[in-house]
Parts: structure tokens; sequence; C-alpha cells
């Protein structure tokens, strides 16, 4: 995945504040406490219980797009440079990930376009940038998208980080675009997705290198970077959440439930701030702000198709065939083209014994696939359905 979001841990520690008592700057506890309905998102940027009043030095000039003379030299010397936009947009895609020579590890660590050129490393959006600033050097049309996947999840220290994904879209000519996605394990046909300004797409990247300077115990230049983040689009929701979680870590409570709550307001059903507000109110005392959210939480996840296709999945493991076929149908009325509702409800049937129901169920999973292979290997097992109920034994036998 490609973009990051800070969440409390929801393991064995139960918040970073009862994780960090201390936290990372010794005087923070000496500022202002403010309601959080009086902290302004002009003084959560200011940050004065991270800089203590104290004006940090700028961050230098960054492009993340820009492209120097060795990118140059490098797409000049190969064949991406000249015919029709799917003609340079293979080329270029050969020599960025066929190239004999040229090989670029995966690296969690957020670059530029040059910076992943030159060090050889990237991770998926560093790899994103990277290629549309070449695509554009050589004359294509691409944008940045962003990709409703579900949600994922990584530890960092004491802190959760969700993952969020960016891929690009790029227009072959004809009214007709092709998607590039260097992560392609995490991307389906069926999520939902949007193409993006490239003041989103910086406003990404400078949250990802907040989030690894606020783990990495650099609170100043995380603030940094969130506020170029912030100022490259004041509604990127993303950036907002970190920075709450930013504050937690210094220990500024009310700060921190100011920036979630803000976060709030650009997004009502934001689903990370309401579950830091929730585990910040109940760690205060507040039980019942806290338990009028996780209310609010356990709808959102109910609601949640890929959190009901969880819940099927931990239904059929258990053996509860009816409940798992419950949460699949509802999962399906809420996002018809996903096929692996119809595969797990197929299984869910013929574990139940209703080899018919499974037959038909794994059929529409084969319609709905994105993909050829996907598409072959549902075949391949309504093939193998088949020849059980007719007793045929398996081909090449």
């Amino acid at each position: 995945m490609c973009g990051r979001t800070a969440s409390q841990s929801r393991r064995p520690v139960r918040t970073l504040l009862l994780v960090l008592p201390v936290l990372l700057l010794s005087g923070c506890a000496l500022q202002p406490r403010l309601p959080p309905a009086a902290i302004t998102p002009a003084q959560l940027l200011d940050g004065r219980p991270l800089t203590a009043g104290q004006e940090p030095p700028p961050l230098p000039a960054v492009d993340i797009l820009g492209v120097d003379d060795a990118m140059r030299r490098f797409v000049a010397g190969q064949r991406a440079s000249g015919g029709s936009a799917r003609w340079r947009l293979r080329e270029l895609l050969r020599v960025l990930l066929h190239q004999e020579g040229f090989v670029i590890e995966y690296q969690e660590r957020t670059y530029t376009a040059a910076e992943a050129f030159r060090l050889k490393q990237a991770n998926c959006l560093a790899f994103t940038n990277l290629f549309v600033a070449l695509a554009r050097e050589v004359g294509l049309t691409v944008h940045y998208q962003e990709v409703d996947v579900p949600p994922d999840w990584s530890r960092s220290g004491d802190s959760l980080v969700q993952n969020r994904h960016i891929n690009t879209v790029v227009d072959i000519g004809r009214r007709q675009e092709q998607m590039v996605d260097f992560n392609m394990d995490d991307f389906r046909a069926s999520y939902d997705r949007r193409a993006i300004s490239d003041d989103r797409a910086r406003a990404h990247y400078y949250s990802n290198i907040g989030v690894e300077r606020m783990v990495a115990d650099e609170p100043l230049p995380a603030l940094l970077n969130f506020r170029k983040a912030i100022a490259a689009d004041a509604s990127f929701v993303p950036a907002w959440i970190n920075l709450g979680s930013l504050y937690q870590h210094a220990g500024a409570q009310e700060w921190a439930e100011a920036a979630w709550q803000h976060a709030l307001r650009l997004a009502p059903r934001e689903f990370v701030a309401l579950s830091n507000l929730e585990q910040l109110y109940r760690a205060s005392g507040r039980v019942a702000l806290a338990d009028g959210i996780r209310g609010q939480l356990v709808r959102h996840r109910q609601q949640n198709p890929y959190y009901r296709y969880q819940q099927a999945e931990a239904a059929l493991a258990a053996g509860n065939y009816p409940a798992a076929i419950s949460h699949l149908r509802f999962a399906i009325a809420r996002k018809p083209n996903e096929d692996r509702f119809y595969a797990l409800l197929g299984l869910a049937f013929l574990r139940q014994g209703d080899v018919t129901s499974a037959q038909r169920w794994l059929a529409r999973a084969a319609e709905v696939a994105g993909d050829d292979e996907l598409r072959n290997a549902y075949h391949g097992k309504l093939e193998l359905l088949r020849r059980q109920q007719l007793n045929l034994p398996p081909r090449g036998s």
C-alpha cells in the first residue's frame, strides 16, 4: 500500500498516551491546555505544544516529480520516446520493470521520483512518483489515482499504521485508459477509485514522510511535513489524523482531540479518527462519549462489505454456515462487483452440502472476475465440482 495513516495501538498496549507518558518533547506539558473547541486548525498547524513557541527551520523545497539529467538520458536511450501512446507506455514499463541492469528494490521508504531513480529503491508511492515523472517526460498523459482498498494495517513501534493505496491511470488515446499499478497483489478491479490532482499526490507524499519521521521520534520534522501535506491539500484527512497522532505522542491530548475532531468535520465517517477519539475518551474517563463513538464504529463496521466478508470467513471457519451466508449476502448487496464475495458464498453452500447453489455462486464469481486468470480459476473449480457430481475421474487420470 502507498498512503499511511497512524492510529493508536489496539494491541496489548491500549493507547500511545499510556505507552509514552513523558513523550517526545520535554516542556510540552507547560503549554496552554485549551479546550478542543478553542484550538483552531491554524493553531494545530502552528504546533505550539511541539515547538514551544520556537519556529523550526523550514523544510527545503522538494519537487516530487522533478526529472534530472540522468533520468532524461535514461529515457532518451530507450525506445519509449516514439510511437503511439500505447507503444510508449509499453516500452516505458518494459525498461522500468524488465530492463537488465536496472532493478529497483522495494524499500519501505517514501522518495521523490529523482531519489527513487538514483537510489534504485522505492515503496509503491515512490515507484509511482518515478513512473509519473518518466511517463510525462515521454509525453504521456498520466494521473495519480486513489484506490479504496480494504483496510490494511501494519505495526510501527507502538503505533498501528493503516496503509492506503495509490496507482496511476494513463491516457492511451481513442478515449481509452490503462491503469498502472506497482502493487497488484493489493489491487482488484472491483475497488472504487478516482483520479486525483498532483497537489493531492503531494499531500500523500508529505503525509507519508511525516509518519516516517514521527515513528523515528523526530516530532519537529514530522510536524513540518504534515504542514506541507495540508498546505498541498487542506482537505486531505489522513494528514490531519496523523497530526493528531503526533500530538498524542507528545502527550497533548486536547490538541490530538482537536485534530481528530477537525478530521471528522471534513469526513464524518472516517474510521481511524473515530477509533482514535474513542480510545482517547475512554483513557481519559469520558466513558459516555467513548461508548457513543463505539456505537458509531460498530454500526460503521457492520455496514462495510469487507468487514462482513471477514466475519463470513470467521463464521465459515467455525462451521456456522448460515451466518457466513447471511454476512455474504449483505456484502454482495453492498458491493455486487466483488468476485471474492460470490466465491466464498459458493464455498459456504458447498460446505453446507448444497452443491447446486455452490455451482451457481461460483459461476457468478467467474462472471464478475476482473481478469482472465481469476475467471479461469473459477471455471476450474466449477469443472471439478461438475465432475465430482458425475463421479468422473479428474482430467488426465
